[in-house]
């Protein structure tokens, strides 16, 4: 008996597991629903800086750059002379890996 109500308890809980995601789930497509994202995006959409040239207010303009950061990325371009590769933010106190790669496509270096 004990050995039958493990069974049924252990079935009840499987159809649970399956039912649960089954109610959780959201499909990707749904009728009558615009998608999220018309396209791709433009360029007005995502406005690219020259580390090189920016101000400090078009530094801060990037998602995740305040003051601090701006000011210590125009004190290392001042201290040598200016970027070669974006990855040279790395180099800037206060500046992480994580953010780097956060920034990438924010960034460019001009000629």
């Amino acid at each position: 008996m004990k050995k039958l109500l493990l069974t049924a308890a252990c079935c009840a809980a499987a159809l649970a597991i399956l039912l649960g995601g089954y109610f959780c789930y959201a499909p990707f497509w749904q009728p009558d629903y615009a998608p999220v994202s018309p396209g791709p995006f433009s360029a007005e959409e995502v406005r690219r800086v020259d580390l090189n040239t920016a101000t400090e207010a078009e530094l801060q303009s990037v998602p995740g750059i305040g003051e601090g950061t701006a000011r210590a990325i125009l004190e290392y371009r001042e201290d040598f002379g200016g970027f070669i590769i974006v990855d040279q933010l790395l180099l800037v106190d206060g500046v992480s890996m994580s953010d780097v790669a956060a920034w990438r496509d924010y960034f460019y270096i001009g000629e």
